[in-house]
């Protein structure tokens, strides 16, 4: 072998060419959104179990009968809603940074409207199978919502939470 003759091999690839897409700050992976909508769906599960056993009127305590407890049974419902719509919507907020947050905050409040229609349902359901039965001779008195505007607490409460957060973040970008 000549000195001036080196070894064959191959065409140089180093360093490798560059050929790569430049990586999409806006995308959210398909498992993300399948996250965000598989979690509150099952925290509607979740509160329907928890509003069937803790509702006056409900399983564990107060009487269908008694049309003051109805507003009651309501107003729990409500409250869960509200809790899980605060604590949903500040997760959320929390991650306004990350990449795909419009998927995220669509996921998220796509599936506390699911998740809240699923907690009324769970509820229902399980008063049916398992009691309370309410009377014959008192319309109105079965285990169920009366007020059903409950059902956009926890979806409104989430959506206010993240566009309250995104103005004050976009307030203090401008300062």
């Amino acid at each position: 072998m000549r000195a001036s003759q080196h070894p064959d091999t191959g065409a140089s690839n180093y360093p490798p060419p560059v050929y790569a897409v430049a990586e999409d700050r806006r995308a959210v992976p398909p498992a993300g959104v399948f996250w965000w909508l598989g979690s509150t769906v099952l925290l509607g599960v979740v509160i329907g179990v928890v509003w069937w056993l803790l509702s006056p009127a409900g399983r564990l305590f107060g009487d269908p009968a008694d049309a003051r407890q109805w507003l009651l049974r309501d107003l729990t419902l409500a409250g869960l809603h509200l809790l899980a719509g605060i604590g949903i919507g500040l997760v959320v907020a929390l991650r306004l940074g990350l990449p795909g947050i419009v998927a995220r905050i669509l996921a998220a409040v796509g599936g506390s409207m699911a998740g809240s229609v699923l907690a009324l349902l769970t509820g229902e359901a399980l008063a049916f199978l398992l009691g309370p039965h309410g009377r014959d001779d008192v319309p109105g008195s079965d285990f169920g919502l009366h007020s059903f505007g409950v059902l956009v607490i926890w979806p409104a409460t989430v959506a206010v939470i993240v566009f309250v957060t995104a103005l004050i973040g976009l307030a203090r970008r401008r300062i």
